[in-house]
Protein backbone atom coordinates (compact mmCIF):
# COMPACT_ATOMS: atom_id res chain seq x y z
CA UNK A 1 0.00 0.00 0.00
CA UNK A 2 3.25 2.42 0.93
CA UNK A 3 4.83 1.87 -2.39
CA UNK A 4 1.59 2.38 -3.98
CA UNK A 5 1.29 5.56 -2.82
CA UNK A 6 4.68 6.67 -3.58
CA UNK A 7 4.09 5.53 -7.18
CA UNK A 8 1.04 8.06 -6.98
CA UNK A 9 2.31 10.64 -5.84
CA UNK A 10 5.06 10.38 -8.18
CA UNK A 11 2.98 10.34 -11.12
CA UNK A 12 1.20 13.82 -10.20
CA UNK A 13 3.03 16.28 -11.94
CA UNK A 14 3.14 14.10 -15.02
CA UNK A 15 -0.44 14.65 -15.06
CA UNK A 16 -1.04 17.33 -14.08
CA UNK A 17 1.18 18.81 -16.96
CA UNK A 18 -0.81 16.42 -19.25
CA UNK A 19 -4.00 17.91 -17.92
CA UNK A 20 -2.55 21.61 -18.34
CA UNK A 21 -1.75 20.75 -21.79
CA UNK A 22 -4.91 19.03 -22.70
CA UNK A 23 -6.28 22.58 -21.49
CA UNK A 24 -4.39 25.00 -23.59
CA UNK A 25 -5.22 22.51 -26.53
CA UNK A 26 -8.98 22.60 -25.71
CA UNK A 27 -8.49 26.32 -25.58
CA UNK A 28 -6.95 26.55 -29.24
CA UNK A 29 -9.42 24.17 -30.61
CA UNK A 30 -12.54 26.43 -28.94
CA UNK A 31 -11.01 29.28 -30.60
CA UNK A 32 -10.55 28.31 -34.29
CA UNK A 33 -13.85 25.87 -33.93
CA UNK A 34 -11.62 23.21 -35.08
CA UNK A 35 -12.78 20.90 -32.01
CA UNK A 36 -14.50 17.78 -33.24
CA UNK A 37 -13.71 18.63 -37.02
CA UNK A 38 -10.04 19.01 -37.09
CA UNK A 39 -9.66 15.22 -35.75
CA UNK A 40 -11.69 14.01 -38.66
CA UNK A 41 -9.69 15.20 -41.21
CA UNK A 42 -7.27 12.54 -42.87
CA UNK A 43 -6.57 14.09 -45.94
CA UNK A 44 -5.93 17.81 -46.88
CA UNK A 45 -3.91 20.27 -49.14
CA UNK A 46 -1.78 23.15 -49.06
CA UNK A 47 -0.28 25.46 -50.95
CA UNK A 48 2.27 27.50 -49.78
CA UNK A 49 5.02 30.52 -51.33
CA UNK A 50 8.01 31.27 -49.70
CA UNK A 51 9.45 34.79 -50.72
CA UNK A 52 12.62 36.18 -49.20
CA UNK A 53 13.01 38.51 -52.42
CA UNK A 54 16.57 35.74 -53.37
CA UNK A 55 16.70 33.40 -56.21
CA UNK A 56 15.35 30.67 -53.84
CA UNK A 57 11.91 31.45 -53.73
CA UNK A 58 9.59 28.71 -54.59
CA UNK A 59 6.29 27.52 -54.54
CA UNK A 60 5.20 24.45 -52.73
CA UNK A 61 1.53 22.26 -53.16
CA UNK A 62 1.78 19.22 -50.20
CA UNK A 63 -0.90 16.44 -50.59
CA UNK A 64 -1.04 14.23 -47.46
CA UNK A 65 -3.90 11.49 -47.57
CA UNK A 66 -3.86 9.87 -44.02
CA UNK A 67 -5.36 6.34 -44.44
CA UNK A 68 -3.01 5.32 -47.26
CA UNK A 69 0.23 6.49 -45.93
CA UNK A 70 0.88 9.24 -48.52
CA UNK A 71 2.48 12.01 -49.45
CA UNK A 72 3.12 14.30 -52.69
CA UNK A 73 5.24 17.27 -52.56
CA UNK A 74 5.99 19.85 -55.59
CA UNK A 75 8.45 22.12 -55.36
CA UNK A 76 8.65 24.97 -58.22
CA UNK A 77 11.68 26.70 -58.01
CA UNK A 78 12.60 28.60 -61.20
CA UNK A 79 9.91 27.54 -62.72
CA UNK A 80 10.76 24.04 -62.37
CA UNK A 81 8.66 21.37 -60.58
CA UNK A 82 10.24 19.25 -58.26
CA UNK A 83 8.54 16.12 -56.62
CA UNK A 84 8.49 14.30 -53.47
CA UNK A 85 5.95 10.76 -52.95
CA UNK A 86 5.37 8.82 -50.41
CA UNK A 87 3.18 5.59 -51.39
CA UNK A 88 2.86 3.39 -48.12
CA UNK A 89 6.50 2.16 -47.47
CA UNK A 90 7.83 3.45 -50.43
CA UNK A 91 9.01 6.65 -51.73
CA UNK A 92 11.22 8.68 -54.14
CA UNK A 93 12.02 12.28 -55.72
CA UNK A 94 11.97 13.22 -59.30
CA UNK A 95 14.18 15.82 -60.72
CA UNK A 96 13.70 17.76 -64.30
CA UNK A 97 16.17 17.17 -66.23
CA UNK A 98 17.48 18.72 -69.44
CA UNK A 99 16.64 22.86 -70.65
CA UNK A 100 13.55 24.64 -69.02
CA UNK A 101 12.35 25.31 -72.81
CA UNK A 102 12.11 21.86 -73.85
CA UNK A 103 9.71 19.18 -72.88
CA UNK A 104 10.67 18.74 -69.18
CA UNK A 105 11.71 14.42 -68.21
CA UNK A 106 12.73 13.62 -64.80
CA UNK A 107 15.09 11.46 -62.84
CA UNK A 108 13.78 9.39 -60.70
CA UNK A 109 15.56 8.41 -56.96
CA UNK A 110 14.43 6.58 -54.39
CA UNK A 111 14.35 7.71 -50.96
CA UNK A 112 16.50 7.02 -48.35
CA UNK A 113 14.64 5.42 -45.16
CA UNK A 114 15.35 8.26 -42.73
CA UNK A 115 13.95 10.27 -45.89
CA UNK A 116 10.60 8.21 -45.48
CA UNK A 117 10.40 7.94 -41.85
CA UNK A 118 10.45 11.88 -41.75
CA UNK A 119 7.69 12.35 -44.66
CA UNK A 120 5.82 9.19 -43.00
CA UNK A 121 5.86 11.35 -39.58
CA UNK A 122 4.62 14.42 -41.85
CA UNK A 123 1.66 12.20 -42.61
CA UNK A 124 0.64 10.69 -39.41
CA UNK A 125 1.02 14.45 -37.88
CA UNK A 126 -1.84 15.73 -39.60
CA UNK A 127 -3.20 19.16 -40.15
CA UNK A 128 -1.87 19.77 -36.15
CA UNK A 129 0.73 17.87 -34.32
CA UNK A 130 0.13 19.32 -30.83
CA UNK A 131 -4.04 17.35 -31.46
CA UNK A 132 -3.56 14.04 -29.90
CA UNK A 133 -0.20 14.43 -29.61
CA UNK A 134 -0.18 11.09 -27.63
CA UNK A 135 -1.53 8.84 -30.22
CA UNK A 136 1.01 10.49 -32.98
CA UNK A 137 4.06 8.89 -30.71
CA UNK A 138 4.44 12.52 -28.83
CA UNK A 139 5.13 12.98 -25.46
CA UNK A 140 5.59 16.10 -23.12
CA UNK A 141 9.37 17.29 -22.68
CA UNK A 142 8.79 19.82 -20.06
CA UNK A 143 5.61 21.55 -17.87
CA UNK A 144 3.34 23.56 -19.28
CA UNK A 145 5.01 27.13 -19.07
CA UNK A 146 4.25 30.93 -18.65
CA UNK A 147 6.52 33.41 -21.37
CA UNK A 148 6.14 36.46 -23.53
CA UNK A 149 6.46 36.48 -27.32
CA UNK A 150 7.08 39.88 -28.61
CA UNK A 151 5.74 41.02 -25.55
CA UNK A 152 2.85 39.10 -25.51
CA UNK A 153 1.99 36.96 -22.95
CA UNK A 154 1.77 32.66 -24.02
CA UNK A 155 1.58 29.52 -22.70
CA UNK A 156 4.49 27.03 -23.95
CA UNK A 157 3.98 23.51 -25.18
CA UNK A 158 7.11 21.30 -25.87
CA UNK A 159 6.39 18.18 -27.00
CA UNK A 160 8.66 15.65 -28.83
CA UNK A 161 9.26 12.12 -30.30
CA UNK A 162 12.41 10.43 -32.33
CA UNK A 163 14.65 13.22 -31.65
CA UNK A 164 11.86 15.79 -33.46
CA UNK A 165 10.99 18.24 -31.13
CA UNK A 166 8.03 20.72 -31.49
CA UNK A 167 7.78 23.96 -29.60
CA UNK A 168 3.99 26.15 -29.12
CA UNK A 169 3.45 29.22 -27.92
CA UNK A 170 -0.19 30.03 -27.33
CA UNK A 171 -1.60 33.75 -26.99
CA UNK A 172 -2.97 33.71 -23.68
CA UNK A 173 -5.64 36.29 -24.71
CA UNK A 174 -6.71 34.58 -28.12
CA UNK A 175 -6.17 31.11 -27.29
CA UNK A 176 -4.18 30.67 -30.98
CA UNK A 177 -0.62 29.56 -31.85
CA UNK A 178 1.54 32.94 -32.32
CA UNK A 179 4.80 30.87 -32.67
CA UNK A 180 6.11 27.23 -33.79
CA UNK A 181 9.51 25.89 -33.31
CA UNK A 182 10.77 22.69 -34.85
CA UNK A 183 14.04 21.25 -34.02
CA UNK A 184 14.96 18.40 -36.23
CA UNK A 185 18.69 17.98 -37.08
CA UNK A 186 20.80 20.18 -35.00
CA UNK A 187 18.91 22.99 -37.05
CA UNK A 188 16.02 25.04 -35.56
CA UNK A 189 12.54 26.42 -37.73
CA UNK A 190 10.69 29.57 -36.32
CA UNK A 191 7.21 30.44 -37.58
CA UNK A 192 5.87 33.41 -36.65
CA UNK A 193 2.40 33.48 -37.67
CA UNK A 194 1.05 36.80 -38.68
CA UNK A 195 -2.68 35.75 -40.04
CA UNK A 196 -5.32 32.91 -39.42
CA UNK A 197 -8.63 32.72 -41.40
CA UNK A 198 -11.45 30.29 -41.46
CA UNK A 199 -11.27 27.30 -44.25
CA UNK A 200 -13.85 25.79 -45.93
CA UNK A 201 -14.33 23.14 -42.98
CA UNK A 202 -15.27 26.33 -40.95
CA UNK A 203 -12.10 26.09 -39.14
CA UNK A 204 -9.42 28.81 -38.90
CA UNK A 205 -5.68 27.89 -39.80
CA UNK A 206 -2.48 30.13 -39.88
CA UNK A 207 -2.13 31.46 -43.60
CA UNK A 208 0.74 33.65 -43.53
CA UNK A 209 4.05 33.66 -41.33
CA UNK A 210 7.36 34.93 -41.24
CA UNK A 211 9.80 31.84 -40.82
CA UNK A 212 13.76 31.71 -40.25
CA UNK A 213 15.95 28.92 -39.59
CA UNK A 214 19.37 28.56 -37.99
CA UNK A 215 20.98 27.15 -40.96
CA UNK A 216 20.75 30.02 -43.63
CA UNK A 217 19.32 32.69 -41.41
CA UNK A 218 17.41 34.40 -43.86
CA UNK A 219 14.09 35.94 -42.84
CA UNK A 220 10.99 34.23 -45.27
CA UNK A 221 7.08 35.55 -45.50
CA UNK A 222 5.04 32.03 -46.23
CA UNK A 223 1.57 32.08 -47.49
CA UNK A 224 -0.50 29.42 -47.27
CA UNK A 225 -4.21 27.96 -49.08
CA UNK A 226 -5.50 25.02 -47.08
CA UNK A 227 -7.70 22.20 -49.50
CA UNK A 228 -10.21 19.74 -47.79
CA UNK A 229 -12.89 19.03 -50.63
CA UNK A 230 -11.12 16.34 -52.39
CA UNK A 231 -7.58 17.34 -51.92
CA UNK A 232 -5.87 14.33 -53.98
CA UNK A 233 -7.81 14.68 -56.94
CA UNK A 234 -5.44 14.95 -59.94
CA UNK A 235 -2.67 13.82 -57.97
CA UNK A 236 -0.85 10.37 -59.39
CA UNK A 237 1.26 8.76 -56.55
CA UNK A 238 3.40 6.48 -58.86
CA UNK A 239 6.32 6.88 -60.57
Amino acid sequence: MKITKIFLLSLLPFLSNGQNADAVIEKYLDATGGKDKIEEVNSFKYNRSYVANATTDYDEEVVIVGDKNQLSRKKTLLKRDFYYVLNGNQGWIKIPMGSPDKKVTYSTKDLSGKELTELAVEVKDGVLPFVNYEEKGYKLTSPVSATTVDGKAVTKLSIEKSGLKREYYFDNTTGLVTREVLIENGITHTMDYTKYDTTPIGVKLPVAYTYINTKDKRKTNVTTKWTFDKPAEGIAFTK
